[in-house]
């Protein structure tokens, strides 16, 4: 087994136990409408499997949630923001589009404005797949803090079930969908 493949499945087996601990509270179920979604917690943390995903991408390893069109859920540092085995997905989106993607999440245009400011730390317009890595690292327990890393969990936990603490799924999410979004300017 190759060093990158085994690298692989040691953490996908460490988010696996995770996940799989007792530790985890029962996910509350999603809310019916819009009408009846809570407001963001003042202060949001990471649950234990977030904070693992957190620790991830300060490693340059981008974790989503299941499959990408068919290709492992993980991107590599180094890889050009594609994923790993693949062809390069891009490795930036421009800040017009991730603004569009926050607002999938819920995301007004000030949450929107200082988000991807807080992402796009060159000022050129562009979040690379490094700069988004950062981001998401940022929002780690042990370097969180700051009004960007709670802006993003805040974010992070209203498009889940807005409990104050942002699971692994809630976390997984917005790495998703940055990583379809990277696939697709790769596409075009």
């Amino acid at each position: 087994m190759s060093p990158l493949l085994s690298g692989l499945a040691s953490v996908a087996s460490l988010v696996f136990n995770a996940a799989s601990s007792g530790a985890a509270k029962p996910a509350a179920p999603r809310r019916g409408s819009d009408a009846e979604q809570a407001q963001p917690s003042a202060v949001v943390t990471l649950s234990p499997q977030a904070e693992a995903l957190a620790g991830f991408a300060g490693k340059g390893i981008l974790v989503s949630q299941g499959k990408l069109d068919g290709a492992l859920g993980a991107v590599q540092r180094g890889s050009g923001g594609g994923l790993v085995g693949q062809p390069s997905a891009g490795g930036s989106v421009s800040t017009q589009d991730f603004k569009a993607l926050l607002s999938e999440f819920g995301a007004d245009d000030a949450q929107k404005e200082q988000i991807a400011a807080g992402f796009d730390t060159s000022k050129d317009g562009r979040i690379s797949h490094e700069e988004f890595l950062q981001g998401l690292a940022s929002t780690s327990i042990t370097r969180q803090g700051n009004d960007f890393s709670q802006a993003v969990l805040q974010l992070m936990d209203r498009s889940g079930i807005a409990d104050g603490v942002v699971s692994q799924s809630e976390f997984a999410a917005l790495a998703t969908a940055f990583a379809n979004a990277e696939k697709r300017v790769g596409a075009a």
